[in-house]
Parts: structure tokens; sequence; C-alpha cells
């Protein structure tokens, strides 16, 4: 598991305030002149994917399915998902 260090200030942004981190990132992004990539939280991913929060939990507990978990919420990379899309998953929910 990667440990990351972060100041207190910075994830308090990130827990409680996260309209100041989008308009960080797209302050960045701007300025690199690169596209913001969008991320689909867990209930988008369920109905993208026709599948149960307990599936996807189980795809992220075996590794088919990566994750990013800030707080208590968790993203997918919209490519991740379309993988899944493409590779003809079908879930019983």
């Amino acid at each position: 598991m990667e440990m990351l260090i972060i100041e207190k200030q910075a994830l308090d942004e990130l827990l409680y305030r996260p309209d100041a981190l989008k308009t960080k990132r797209n302050s960045l992004y701007t300025a690199s002149g690169v596209a913001p990539q969008e991320w689909i939280d867990n209930p988008q991913a369920c109905r993208m994917l026709s599948a149960s929060k307990r599936t996807l939990q189980n795809l992220r507990d075996s590794g088919i399915l990566p994750f990013t978990k800030m707080g208590a919420k968790i993203f997918y990379k919209p490519e991740d998902i379309e993988r899944m899309l493409q590779a003809g998953y079908e879930f019983k929910n």
C-alpha cells in the first residue's frame, strides 16, 4: 500500500471544501493547457455498469476495477469503467 503525507490544511480543503479543490484543479489545467479528467463516483459507476454497490466492492477488492478514495467517497477513472463495458462484464444484482 502506498502512503501519502499531506498537510492538515490541504486535507481539510479536500474533505470539506471540494469546490475549492475543483477551482484549483481547473486553474492548474488552464495554465498547463491540458484538459481536466472527470471522475466517476460510485453511484454513477453502479448505473453505468448496471451493478450493485456490493459488486463494485468485490471488483475493487479483487483488483479488477482500479479506484481512488477521497475521504469517504470512491471515484473511478472513466477509461476504467469504459474498459469494463468493452470487456462485456455482466453482473447479477
